[in-house]
């Protein structure tokens, strides 16, 4: 159908956005008891922003569209869209718990906004606050409107497939990989509440990584060769690490790898240069462990032979409900936090899974507020990460450092996450932002 067919003028594309915005337009009429809900999904980190979970996600919200008259929009840049009239708020908060665990590796399940809004989910009243979520339902209008006016503009971004991925290969050889890899420490608080950083886990910016080593290929949308080439990332991340030329070396380094580069020739020469001066901790993601179990085992005792440290990483209150965390016997579980294990119910499940293992040998990670702390140390809790003890570790540290006064608290923060590039540079006290003093006790 050609542009005459409307008077010489082109045909508007129509989005779920701007089909949202029609529907909010006649909810405004009658009000009374309606509801909305967004899910913010667009904000999830790319790699858990998948198609697949993200349809999942669709689909629980669609016996409510039955049950309470209800519309849903599955919009364009993935976020979710939920009008319905007389629900109950248990209901919707039943569906957004089983969401937050479906996506419980990322950030937004669980870290409150500046202003203490939740950012994976809104809730709209519509009674009382019909306005702002009009302005809302314009906005992704309009947003959807330039995307895809850049759409047409800009260049096709591949998916990983045989053809593309020797380009790939080659950039991880020759990219500056130094410059994606982060750290966060791990603190241990002592039964006299006084903390230290126990080790410093290292990883890789996956955001940062794709446009290092492939702007125009998506690298995480193809599984299996994105594992293999996170066996040859993980090569060059201990390559790196091994010439990081730190002032002061960690208490331990800990690494997120793939079994099968625990027995390669660039893990051993690793091992071999620390060995002595600092701790090695190896962290293990649960799917991997599944792909071949009797391989992790080797690899667990393997390590343990030699001294190091295993640890079950990513583990929520969702996935120790359906695996028993004490057969893998590492040295460590890793959990992640969210405001929902604060609830009775949850807490004491959790205490019911990780009972055998000892909280002891639990890692509380994406701990974002003091009340997570708070929460792990009455459970025995002793080990934690999250960007609420990496600000605790910056102020600390320019409480103590003759250069503090040209930095805020934020760029030390962000100081401390790099191993290299122009934030390190723009530090005037190297020393102190590899040394990660003790900390104050926390009361």
């Amino acid at each position: 159908m050609n542009a005459s067919a409307f008077g010489g003028k082109p045909q508007e594309i129509v989005t779920a956005e701007s089909l949202l915005f029609d529907a909010a337009e006649r909810v405004g009429r009658i009000r009374e008891g309606r509801l909305a809900l967004h899910l913010h999904l667009s904000q999830l980190l790319p790699q858990n922003r998948e198609d697949a979970k993200i349809r999942i996600a669709a689909r629980m919200f669609e016996s409510m569209v039955d049950v309470f008259r209800g519309q849903m929009f599955l919009l364009t840049q993935s976020d979710i869209v939920l009008i319905c009239k007389d629900a109950r708020m248990a209901d919707l908060d039943a569906i957004v718990y089983k969401l937050r665990a479906l996506f419980s590796k990322d950030p937004l399940t669980y870290a409150e906004s500046a202003d203490g809004e939740d950012r994976f989910c809104t809730y709209y009243e519509l009674e009382s606050d019909y306005d702002a979520f009009f302005v809302v339902c314009s906005q992704l209008v309009e947003s959807a409107k330039k995307r895809i006016a850049d759409a047409r503009t800009a260049a096709p971004i591949q998916p990983l497939d045989a053809r593309n991925l020797n380009k790939v290969i080659e950039a991880i050889g020759s990219s500056d990989i130094a410059g994606v890899v982060r750290r966060q420490p791990c603190v241990r608080f002592s039964d006299k509440m006084v903390a230290e950083v126990a080790f410093q886990e290292f990883f890789m910016s996956i955001a940062d990584l794709q446009k290092v080593l492939a702007p125009d290929v998506n690298i995480l949308s193809n599984r299996w060769l994105f594992q293999h080439l996170s066996h040859l990332l993980d090569l060059r991340v201990l390559s790196v690490l091994q010439d990081a030329g730190f002032r002061k070396l960690p208490a331990a380094f800990s690494v997120n790898l793939n079994m099968a580069t625990v027995n390669t020739p660039v893990f051993k020469q690793f091992e071999a240069s620390i060995k002595g001066r600092a701790g090695l901790v190896v962290e293990f993601q649960l799917m991997d462990i599944f792909n071949n179990l009797d391989g992790f085992l080797e690899v667990r005792d393997l390590l343990r032979s030699h001294g190091h440290i295993s640890v079950l990483d990513g583990m929520s209150p969702i996935t120790l409900q359906f695996l028993d965390a004490e057969l893998y016997d590492t040295d460590f579980v890793k959990v992640n936090w969210s405001p929902d294990m604060a609830d009775e119910v949850v807490t004491q499940d959790l205490h019911d899974a990780l009972g055998p293992v000892g909280f002891e040998r639990v890692i509380l990670a994406r701990c974002d507020t003091e009340n997570s702390i708070a929460w792990g140390l009455n459970q025995g809790i002793r080990h934690f990460q999250g960007r609420f003890l990496d600000s605790m570790v910056a102020a600390v540290t320019m409480a103590q450092c003759d250069k503090a006064s040209a930095c805020t608290l934020t760029q030390c923060t962000h100081r401390h996450g790099v191993i290299s590039g122009r934030p390190r540079v723009e530090c005037g006290n190297n020393d102190m932002l590899d040394a990660f003093p003790p900390l104050k006790a926390f009361r």
